[in-house]
């Protein structure tokens, strides 16, 4: 292995020690030799009667490097262990830190993990009300992240990113979703974990654009048939809709933001023009569509319902939801682009 530690305590590279000093394995905490022989490079070993399995053969270089370097950057906040075992979840963290009274997991995360083995260990070290924070690899940071992806390491709104290469954090946040295009973000680099991302207003959205290419989704046939038969029931055209449908770059939904601000607006015109109704209701028919944990649908749901306020299309006092007026239809798609271009 090529980190230990040393008498102070402190984690130090085998490359910047010297056998004048004593050494321990962060993981067993038993004494360990410090190496430099003519073949393989400097290095720290444990005696032959040693049952330590901290360092798992299993385990990729590229994790064990980066566990073992962001080890050495978090001694400065607090006392960090490496791997050490919480017996009541029986969890081994890449990283455990005493920052004052509270504990700390790091999870360093470079190969794939599912959504459910993720929330496994998350509520683990929920029980235990240990805070945990996820450093994803470089093998997430060269890769195109799917909206799902993103939500599984998503906290705070940002993810974090760590690079061996460079040694730095890289942090992205204000992740943004329009229609037909990728995931937009804000990212940062830097040598702070703990630097909070930076945000950002709404993307300016090309309307125009937007509509031909609903128009040209729907000449492909690749438009919900259900969802265009209830609104010609209702004497209704798809590309006819209020050009808000269009406006949206929500993050984290299930159905493209057109289709969610539709179904919005089709549910405001069943509540009708000066009819009241309690938030919940509007968040309970909404919430299926938005992906992510119950904190996330909430508050992407809220977002929503304060740009339909700025709208004007409604007004919010404590729980409840007044509609005070509806977005106008359109009679053609020229007059739709007409009011566009204006």
């Amino acid at each position: 292995m090529f980190i230990a530690l040393n008498d102070k305590k402190e984690y130090i590279r085998a490359t910047d020690a010297n056998k004048t000093q004593r050494f321990i394995c962060p993981g067993c905490r038993e004494k360990v030799v410090l190496k430099n022989g003519d073949i393989k490079q400097k290095h720290f070993a444990h005696f032959k009667q040693s049952a330590c399995a901290t360092f798992s053969e299993n385990e990729t270089p590229q994790h064990l490097a980066g566990k073992l370097q962001l080890a050495i950057y978090l001694q400065q906040y607090g006392d960090v262990k490496i791997e050490a075992v919480i017996p009541e979840i029986s969890q081994r963290p890449d990283l455990l830190m005493q920052r004052g009274k509270r504990q700390i997991a790091v999870e360093y995360q470079c190969s794939p993990i599912s959504k459910q083995r993720l929330e496994e260990r998350n509520n683990g070290y929920l029980s235990q009300n240990i805070k945990v924070i996820w450093i994803l690899g470089d093998n997430y940071l060269a890769k195109k992240m799917t909206q799902g992806t993103i939500l599984k390491f998503l906290a705070n709104n940002e993810l974090v990113f760590y690079t061996l290469s460079t040694e730095k954090f890289i942090h992205r946040s204000s992740f943004t979703k329009c229609d037909f295009e990728s995931v937009r973000y804000i990212e940062s680099t830097n040598s702070n974990l703990f630097e909070t991302g930076k945000t950002i207003g709404k993307p300016k959205i090309d309307v125009e654009k937007q509509v031909y290419k609903l128009q040209n989704l729907i000449l492909q046939s690749r438009v919900d048939e259900k969802l265009v038969n209830y609104l010609y029931k209702n004497n209704r055209v798809l590309l006819h809709a209020p050009i808000w449908i269009h406006k949206g770059c929500q993050f984290g939904l299930m159905i493209p933001n057109w289709q969610w601000r539709l179904l919005v607006i089709l549910l405001l015109e069943r509540i009708g023009t000066g009819h009241v109704v309690h938030q919940d209701i509007l968040i309970c028919k909404l919430s299926p569509y938005v992906i992510g944990e119950a904190r996330f649908k909430k508050q992407q749901l809220l977002i929503m319902l304060e740009e339909l306020e700025q709208s004007h299309f409604i007004l919010q006092r404590e729980q409840y939801i007044l509609v005070q007026k509806l977005p106008a239809w359109y009679e053609s798609v020229q007059q739709k682009l007409y009011k566009v271009r204006e």
